[in-house]
């Protein structure tokens, strides 16, 4: 990563046992865990990993590219939280400040911190497994880049350890990953992440394990 830890005002969140506490069956619920003020939200600036609520996996970028279709760098969601392919900086669109917590319905770009390749998608091509939007991450910036985060249950603003969808802004299609659509080698085991029509379960998304930014608090004048 390009910022150090002694740079940043941050919290290393090291989440456990989330989804067995939260969730069973192939149902998420929303009730949302505890979180210390200040902490409760994803905030811009924040470098984050991104867990698929209905398999436990993580969005990664495991530089391995597409033969097919854009022949951009492949996009995965795969079990090991502890890689730091799966680390995505938050780049709010409508929030310029660091820190301030992300709205929902908002625009962003998820950066992979590991490469500075954006999580993209386009109508154009197909994933290879399921045959759906193919999502892939971009070595650039366009409007194949810009997602929007959809919050469940009329929340204002995007809580962390809670499912959202993400909303790909271009093409109208939702970032989900399929259980039964399992790569071989070279990146045997980890699932196809790709875009589809419904905002349903397996498009469930929340925020987990990284580093978080809070807002400062006023000095009192």
């Amino acid at each position: 990563m390009r910022t150090t830890l002694s740079t940043l005002v941050a919290l290393v969140v090291s989440t456990t046992s989330v989804f067995g506490s939260l969730f069973g069956g192939d149902t998420p619920q929303t009730n949302a865990p505890v979180l210390e003020k200040g902490w409760e939200y994803v905030t811009t600036g924040s470098t984050i990993k991104l867990a698929h609520v209905k398999t436990d996996t993580r969005l990664t970028m495991p530089q391995v590219s597409y033969g097919g279709g854009s022949q951009q760098q492949a996009v995965t969601a795969q079990g090991d939280a502890s890689l730091t392919k799966a680390l995505w900086r938050v780049e709010a669109l409508d929030a310029k400040v660091r820190g301030a917590p992300v709205s929902c319905g908002s625009r962003l770009q998820l950066v992979n911190s590991d490469s500075d390749h954006s999580l993209h998608s386009h109508s154009a091509h197909r994933s290879p497994l399921s045959s759906s939007q193919e999502v892939s991450a971009f070595d650039g910036r366009d409007d194949g880049d810009i997602w929007t985060v959809e919050c469940l249950k009329g929340e204002e603003l995007w809580r962390r350890e809670t499912p959202v969808y993400l909303r790909h802004v271009d093409t109208g299609k939702y970032l989900a990953s399929l259980s039964a659509k399992k790569y071989r080698q070279p990146i045997s085991g980890h699932q196809e992440v790709s875009a589809g029509k419904k905002p349903d379960a397996n498009a469930q998304w929340m925020a987990l394990e990284g580093y978080y930014f809070s807002r400062r608090p006023q000095t009192p004048q």
